[in-house]
């Protein structure tokens, strides 16, 4: 099942406790607390369970701080609902991994996480070191 809102889209990867979302281009706070409550109210049957969120950033545009800002308190959100990992798909972007990296600094919530290039790899590292 796809939901969608502007450049976000949120995804359920079947047989797993993960939530995907991906996005294309600029994106705006709006759109971020669309993605925010759409994931919790996906992850809401999971709380008492391990669960994980992939962030496709990979075709993105970076954020701007205030942008930073908002995701810092999605993943705050996500950690309290019982969120255990975020994975982020940059592709190549040295930007993209390094604005990720500062948003979960920030969010001072110390969940664990994992950057890669892919989907594919994020779900591999989940499966295999995560166990989820």
């Amino acid at each position: 099942m796809e939901m969608k809102n502007g450049a976000q889209t949120v995804t359920l990867i079947p047989g797993r406790k993960i939530i995907l979302s991906a996005g294309v281009g600029k994106t705006n706070i709006d759109e971020l607390k669309w993605l925010t409550e759409t994931v919790l109210s996906n992850a809401k049957a999971w709380k008492a369970s391990s669960w994980a969120y992939i962030a496709d950033c990979s075709k993105m545009d970076p954020v701007t701080p205030a942008e930073g800002g908002e995701l810092v308190v999605m993943t705050q959100k996500f950690v309290e609902a019982g969120c255990k990992a975020f994975g982020f798909a940059e592709g190549k972007s040295i930007m993209l991994k390094i604005q990720a990296q500062k948003n979960t600094e920030r969010s001072q919530t110390g969940v664990t996480e994992g950057h890669f290039a892919t989907v594919d790899e994020v779900l591999e590292w989940l499966e295999k070191d995560i166990k989820i």
